[in-house]
């Protein structure tokens, strides 16, 4: 049996030769617009926009000043021009970036004017699905560079950037490079079934199978971490109405967005605002306060909204008032939160009468013993520190808050990759049992190959390419 430890890439598509064309600057109006101009041999077209205000031409990675000009040849604007030769590129290929000013006229007509000289708009994507096909990336470096623009704290755009810079790659090409030199270990033995493994071999292959599982296994307990930095959490504050909710959201965000008044039911449908906690991009939800009696139609519709965002939480807040004692409606709001993650927060602790604990509230309402509890004052900025690190800790799971500012070799932030994780080590596993048993090296072969496939899908040595187009067609155009 031979083994195929999967390394061929996809192939490259026949339109990277042409010339493409996109702002790489957001739409409107701004100081300085960008255009991307891509592709072998794309000074060609350049040079048909491009007047320089100096005799000589642009130099290689310098910025030259000079004129852009439209289709007819007229003067467009006043601009910069830097002109990068393969393959010291973004992409790998010639590029030449216009910095023009921010009108979204003059960037019209400047992308007119290249598509006139023979160039063509850029697919979302193109310009970094041409970097990784021309080998300046790898493809978990070019989902990074999404994450990257996407990132909402500056604790996700570190864990993007350390993604970008090749941490995961490094982890993952281990990994794989660990288990190559295994598998061609076990397939060469297969020329000589006859003979037995050593002992002193066989725990050293042994140990080999369990680094391997270890290294896979500590890339997917980030993978929860990463998630949530990614694409950030949902939190709805829950409770009673007048219990503080909108006076909490207040003080969390910094600012008034919710109304907040002394009569209970002035919430009617949910406010939503984001946050960032400890590096964790959060959207906290407001929602109508929960109650049974003298509830009109239009109260009634908010409070069923209620029950609808706590179904989909990642975490619910049950805000209680501390100035007052247990409700009924507070016992009842509990039967309904359902499985919600929750954590209690007892409000308005500085009225809280002497001899106040929240905990005792937490078991007379029939929450188990691992349901944390915090109190706050939510006009008390210092009170709100404990519950931050409460919300952070239940969200994360175990681990909790602590070193979240600390640089992490690798984070898994992607479902792409935490799947072809799990893959891989399920097949790992299967080639461990069966390696443990004294089954035939084939049968070995098979489930490492499997694994190995796994961890080079990560990389994009061997995908499919419906799963390219996929991933590129989720980026913006111009990058």
């Amino acid at each position: 049996m031979t083994s195929t430890f999967p390394d061929t890439p996809p192939t490259r598509p026949a339109d990277h030769a042409e010339w493409i064309v996109a702002p790489a600057t957001p739409a409107g109006t701004g100081a300085i617009a960008v255009v991307r101009l891509d592709g072998p041999g794309c000074w060609e077209a350049a040079s048909r926009v491009w007047r320089s205000t100096r005799s000589v031409p642009p130099q290689a990675r310098r910025l030259t000043r000079g004129q852009v000009l439209d289709v007819n040849g007229s003067v467009l604007d006043d601009a910069l021009l830097a002109w990068f030769p393969a393959p010291h590129s973004y992409t790998g290929n010639d590029l030449v970036e216009f910095q023009c000013h921010g009108s979204p006229a003059v960037v019209a007509g400047l992308i007119e004017a290249l598509c006139a000289a023979g160039a063509r708009l850029a697919r979302p994507g193109e310009f970094t699905e041409r970097a990784f096909f021309n080998g300046q990336l790898d493809l978990a470096q070019a989902e990074a560079v999404a994450n990257l623009i996407a990132s909402r704290t500056r604790e996700a755009s570190r864990v993007a950037l350390s993604q970008l810079e090749g941490a995961l790659s490094r982890e993952v090409n281990t990994v794989r490079e660990g288990l190559i030199d295994l598998a061609a270990e076990i397939e060469a033995r297969l020329d000589f079934p006859e003979e037995e493994i050593e002992t002193a071999d066989r725990l050293r292959l042994l140990g080999a199978f369990e680094t391997a599982r270890k290294n896979i296994e500590r890339l997917l307990a980030t993978a929860r971490r990463g998630r949530l930095f990614r694409d950030g959490a949902r939190v709805v504050l829950a409770g009673r109405p007048n219990t503080g909710k909108s006076s909490l959201l207040n003080a969390l965000v910094g600012m008034e967005r919710a109304l907040v008044t002394p009569h209970p039911g002035t919430t009617r449908d949910t406010i939503e605002a984001t946050v960032d906690i400890l590096g964790i991009p959060i959207v906290l939800i407001d929602t109508a306060g929960v109650r049974h009696e003298g509830v009109e139609e239009i109260e009634s519709l908010g409070i069923e909204r209620t029950l609808r965002e706590v179904r989909g939480a990642d975490l619910v807040l049950l805000v209680l008032d501390a100035s007052s004692p247990l409700t009924a409606e507070d016992r009842a709001l509990v039967g309904l939160l359902g499985e919600a993650p929750l954590l209690v927060v007892t409000n308005k602790c500085d009225l809280a009468p002497e001899g106040h604990n929240r905990r005792g509230w937490a078991q007379e309402l029939g929450l188990s013993g691992t349901d944390e509890s915090v109190s706050v004052c939510a006009l008390d900025p210092d009170t709100l520190r404990p519950l931050e690190a409460a919300v952070a800790r239940l969200l994360m799971g175990q681990g909790g808050p602590e070193g979240l500012t600390e640089a992490e070799s690798a984070t898994v932030t992607n479902l792409r990759h935490a799947e072809r994780l799990r893959g891989a080590a399920e097949a790992l596993g299967c080639a461990r049992a069966a390696f443990e048993a004294d089954q035939s090296g084939e049968f070995v072969m098979v489930d490492l190959n499997e694994a190995l496939q796994a961890l080079s899908e990560i990389l994009g040595l061997s995908v499919d390419e419906a799963v390219l187009s996929r991933i590129f067609s989720r980026f913006c155009i111009g990058k």
